[in-house]
């Protein structure tokens, strides 16, 4: 079992390095502690359940949000660009399981086909929320999966393999709200933010305006504006400003690279703002956070 820690590592596009699980076993759970307000946007190739153990967390995806509380959870649709917050400023926990689709079957098999194809289709929601209520059997399936690999007794991967492919074939075919589908719309919107991420993540430290992050996507800086606004709800300006005070985050607990020498890295000239907006961020200095790290 492994934390899921703030800052999840991702290549140019935002795309997750981590590898989940391993090559012959291709899933691994994670126990997740938000310290902050945030993940980074990122997004994989895997498929994603969530249950949220304590607190309240708001997940987001494809242009679509929930609010999710103890006992509620969803799904996160692989390639969906998502992320996950804390809706207040309680704590909060969750656990996640994150499984690659070759895991339920190869792409020629019947399981491909039933409860795998139909999950990848350009309609299906890039997040499906099963909240409390009389029909909400996700609880008791994760607590179940959980179990298992706790337990890891002879032939466990059977038996978690076994459950989520019985997952993926009951949602596959599950009606679902109209309003859930990606429209055309997000659909663009997703791919251009995927390329404007994509340049953020590769020149954060630089000093970059509007028009160059519009121009990555070949879009107006108007409507540069709107997708970011669509899709994650901040301007892209804040977007690189909060993700230049994780890169900043993570190098104050894995180097020794002084305060200010991280601040210049990452994008920042002036000390005081840095300091400032990494308090605003994480509720301390960032020589606090280092040596509470």
């Amino acid at each position: 079992m492994q934390d899921l820690r703030l800052n999840v590592t991702t290549d140019k596009n935002e795309r997750q390095l981590e590898r989940h699980g391993h090559t012959t076993f291709p899933v691994a759970f994670y126990h997740g502690d938000l310290v902050s307000n945030t993940v980074i946007w990122h997004w994989h190739d895997e498929l994603e359940l969530i249950l949220i153990h304590h607190g309240t967390i708001v997940a987001g995806a494809g242009g679509t949000s929930v609010t999710l509380t103890a006992k509620e959870g969803c799904f996160i649709k692989a390639g969906a660009l998502h992320n996950i917050w804390k809706a207040d400023d309680a704590p909060c926990e969750y656990r996640s399981v994150v499984f690659h689709p070759r895991l339920i079957g190869s792409m020629d098999s019947i399981f491909w086909l039933h409860c795998i194809q139909p999950l990848g289709k350009p309609d299906f929601p890039q997040i499906v929320s099963f909240p409390i209520g009389n029909n909400n059997n996700f609880p008791a399936f994760f607590s179940h999966l959980w179990q298992i690999q706790e337990n890891q007794n002879a032939g466990f991967e059977n038996d978690i393999r076994y459950l989520l492919t019985k997952f993926t074939a009951r949602l596959s075919s599950s009606p679902l709200e109209k309003e859930y589908h990606l429209s055309e719309q997000e659909g663009r919107d997703m791919e251009r933010m995927k390329a404007m991420l994509s340049f953020l993540e590769e020149h954060y430290a630089e000093e970059l305006t509007l028009e160059q992050i519009s121009e990555s996507a070949c879009i107006s800086t108007t409507e540069c504006m709107r997708c970011f606004r669509r899709s994650i709800g901040v301007s892209p300006i804040r977007f690189l400003k909060e993700r230049r005070l994780q890169h900043a985050a993570d190098m104050l607990r894995h180097t020794e690279k002084s305060i200010s020498g991280i601040a210049a890295s990452c994008g920042f000239s002036d000390m005081s703002y840095f300091t400032k907006s990494f308090r605003q961020l994480y509720d301390v200095t960032p020589t606090v956070y280092r040596n509470n790290g």
